[in-house]
Parts: structure tokens; sequence; C-alpha cells
């Protein structure tokens, strides 16, 4: 993914705020948290890497350095329980599409113990709540593998629809509009 914001696209939520959840630029701090997760089989399995990352401590170092040091808009957040005290138990990242006015993003729930919460349809579902009302977004873009029940769960959750399959029948991309996600809120509103 990029870590530049294109000069047609202004910059994009850099810290997002729901009931449970905040979703915070990440910081040098965030390292070990990072680390355990990429290297994690469990984690990294649903997005087609069953052995985990195998990061070491230099390639945190090398990521950090790309990544987060020195950053005018952040891509890579960390997603936090509000309580207590900003636990972080994900990541969240964000990248401008090829398309104008959409953005793709990526999640991962890294904390196995919280998997089937709704944190992840929460963290996502808040994020496009902020980015669809800035006026500037109108399409948010998830690329997911096909066999990755749990995130397509989320996805279809939030409001996300299938764009289209990849040609090797892998990995499917999902599409969220601001149209479908206005819609969806409407419909909510009026049925509680």
């Amino acid at each position: 993914m990029t870590n530049q914001v294109p000069n047609d696209l202004p910059p994009l939520p850099q810290h997002v705020v729901s009931d449970r959840l905040i979703i915070r630029p990440t910081k040098r701090k965030d390292a070990s948290c990072l680390q355990k997760w990429w290297n994690d089989p469990a984690v990294m399995a649903p997005d087609g890497n069953p052995d985990g990352m195998q990061y070491d401590d230099s390639d945190m170092e090398d990521w950090l350095r790309r990544y987060v040091d020195g950053q005018a808009y952040a891509t890579h957040f960390v997603i936090c329980l509000r309580e207590p005290k900003e636990k972080p138990i994900g990541e969240f990242y964000i990248a401008c599409d090829d398309r104008p006015g959409c953005v793709d993003i990526a999640l991962a729930i890294g904390e196995t113990t919280l998997w089937g919460r709704g944190y992840g349809s929460e963290a996502v579902e808040s994020y496009a709540k902020v980015l669809f009302a800035s006026s500037e977004c109108n399409a948010v873009r998830l690329d997911t593998r096909r066999d990755n029940s749990g995130a397509i769960h989320m996805a279809k959750k939030v409001g996300f629809v299938v764009e289209h399959v990849w040609a090797n029948g892998e990995f499917q991309t999902m599409l969220l509009t601001k149209a479908a996600y206005e819609l969806r809120q409407y419909t909510a509103e009026a049925h509680s």
C-alpha cells in the first residue's frame, strides 16, 4: 500500500472514536503488539500467511522507519479499546484507491481472544462514518481472500457487497458506497 495521499484527496481521517474503540495513528510504542500479531499464524493465516510473517526486531525497525517516522499523514493505525487506557487490539490500514473518491482499507484484530465480538465491524463502520461525512469520499474498498469467512461476514455486516472476484479466484474486492452506507443507516434508524 502506498503511504502518500494524492493531491486531489484531502487528508484522510487520522483519529476516529466509536463507542468502544479508538483508531489512532500507529506509534513506535505499538511495535511489540504489531510484531506479536504479524508473527502469529492464527492472525495472519486468513490473509494468506499461514506461518505468520516472521518479523524480527530489525524488520520492525525498518517498517517503523518507512511507515511511522516522520509521516505527514498516517496510513497505518492501531485499533484500541477505549477502556482500559487505549489497549491496542488490532491494526487498520488505509490507502488511496486508483479511482478518485475511493479509499482502500484493510484491518485485523490481532488479539484472538477478542475475535467474534464485533470490534472489526465497529472499526470499519466508525471509520466509514467519518470518511463519508467529509464529503470527499464516496466509496471504500476491501480486498479479502474468498475463504476468509470472518472478514466476509464482517464486511457484509457493515454493508459491503462483492464488486468482483479476482482472476485467480482466491480473492475478491468488496465495496461499500456512500449511498449504500447512508441508505443502511437510514433504514436502521427507521426501524429503531
